[in-house]
């Protein structure tokens, strides 16, 4: 084990505390699929070393993109090690035809494991390992929802004392930490809430503003899912929202955006099931998934949704060769 404190190199024998600088490890390699410096060096780099901040959401889906090509080195070597055993087996043996379908046999039954796991996101266990992890050590990037819960002007950055030009609505409240926690509402000059109304003073500084202003854009951001699609019809409905019905704009995810995407990251219902990376966007819908508007990194998604702001649609980038959009949305995972 590596301490990402001090670099010890320190032996699993020798136990869960660093000897040198008292660290508390949490991960252990084969159980865990990754160690503490990894998971230290994969916030950093999705932080950008403490920059910004990111939600529990785009933490979780690159811990399972760092184990799907975790999975693909290990796939390799695997190929390889059969190929060696089948040789060895081949010239003792003085013939190769038995060998030779052994190693189709296994190569076979290998990659079809594999592709089984490159396209299964392993959602719980990512997120009980976060957790642990979180709870030892506390991770500051991590935008969780409750970040201005008190309504205290030092405490909330959104000071409406200015003018606005765009309210942008968003569905969960850890999407409004995150904006605002990355300047994302002082650049573009938009002030964000969430659908129940949080931060519930700038929820209510956004109501007086529109009984001043009925003219002010309003731009809603959702995920892609049956409710997400449906979030404009509910809040035209909502008492609560009836002041921003009329300037209302639906920025996505939409169905059209999700239709012309190869292999998107499908979040289920229930958190305590897995995840599936797919282009089976109707099968997906229909049984309750949805693509979360932070499938990718912080950064890549203000570009993104700064550009929807002026052009007034979220478009997601060009797939990659591989055909996985997903694949976009990670960071180097080459820690040492």
């Amino acid at each position: 084990m590596r301490c990402p404190d001090c670099s010890h190199n320190q032996k699993y024998r020798d136990g869960m505390r660093c000897g040198k600088c008292g660290y508390q490890f949490i991960c252990r390699k084969k159980s865990d699929g990754i160690s503490d410096h990894t998971l230290r060096h994969l916030i950093g780099r999705l932080s950008d070393n403490g920059q910004q901040a990111f939600t529990m959401t785009q933490l979780t889906l690159e811990l399972c993109r760092y184990w799907r090509r975790k999975t693909a080195r290990n796939l390799i070597g695997g190929l390889i090690f059969y190929a060696i055993i089948t040789a060895l087996i081949a010239f003792v043996a003085g013939h190769w035809t038995i060998p030779v379908i052994l190693l189709i046999i296994l190569s076979l039954l290998t990659v079809w494991s594999a592709q089984r796991q490159k396209t299964t996101l392993p959602l719980p266990r990512a997120r009980k390992l976060i957790d642990r992890y979180h709870q030892a050590h506390r991770i500051t990037a991590l935008a969780d929802g409750r970040a201005f819960l008190q309504p205290t002007t030092a405490d909330n950055p959104q000071d409406l004392q200015y003018a606005p030009e765009r309210i942008l609505l968003v569905e969960r409240d850890d999407l409004v930490d995150m904006l605002v926690r990355n300047r994302f509402h002082a650049t573009h000059k938009t002030a964000v809430v969430s659908r129940s109304g949080y931060p519930k003073s700038v929820f209510e500084a956004c109501q007086t503003f529109l009984r001043r202003y009925p003219a002010t854009p309003v731009q809603l951001l959702h995920d892609a899912s049956l409710q997400g699609f449906n979030l404009k019809a509910q809040l035209a409905a909502d008492p609560q929202w009836s002041l921003a019905g009329p300037s209302l704009v639906d920025l996505g995810l939409s169905q059209e955006a999700i239709k012309n995407a190869a292999r998107l990251p499908w979040l289920p219902a229930n958190n305590r099931h897995k995840g599936v990376l797919s282009t089976e966007y109707a099968k997906m819908l229909s049984a309750g998934h949805r693509v979360p508007i932070d499938c990718m990194g912080p950064k890549p998604l203000l570009n993104l949704l700064g550009a929807a702001l002026i052009g007034g649609l979220l478009l997601l980038p060009t797939p990659s060769a591989s055909g996985d959009i997903a694949a976009e949305f990670g960071v180097e995972d080459d820690f040492g």
